[in-house]
């Protein structure tokens, strides 16, 4: 399982690194269980374009339908589907562009604490 983790650069620009989430045991691996402060949900119609901006808050987005384009200020491109897990935190800097390219995205937010990092798990090469 895999999570798209949004951050700012030194520079100020927005980033993209992908993290494998830890899991344990066999048969049905689990990972650690972490705490969560709220959650809600949203549509976001085919077509739909928000042009830089910052995340709000520390958030795992999970994406239930449609497609997304995730642009970094360095202009690198990522697409998002159905079933793929973003973690926000790129509160300052030139932020990110997001593009609902295919049908209504719908996705929920999970607002996490400070404590929920993910920066140790393992990247993705």
């Amino acid at each position: 399982m895999r999570i798209h983790r949004i951050f700012t650069l030194e520079s100020g620009d927005s980033a993209v690194e992908i993290r494998e989430v830890p899991l344990k045991g066999d048969g049905r691996p689990a990972s650690d269980v972490f705490p969560a402060e709220s959650i809600f949900f949203r549509e976001t119609p085919q077509g739909h374009v928000q042009d830089y901006h910052n995340a709000p808050r520390r958030q795992l987005i999970f994406i239930t339908s449609g497609l997304l384009e995730l642009e970094t200020s360095q202009g690198l491109r990522y697409i998002i589907r159905p079933g793929d897990i973003l973690f926000t935190e790129d509160f300052s800097g030139k932020g990110h562009i997001t593009r609902s390219l295919r049908d209504v995205r719908g996705f929920f937010h999970v607002i996490v604490p400070d404590s929920f990092e993910v920066s140790s798990w393992p990247l993705v090469a």
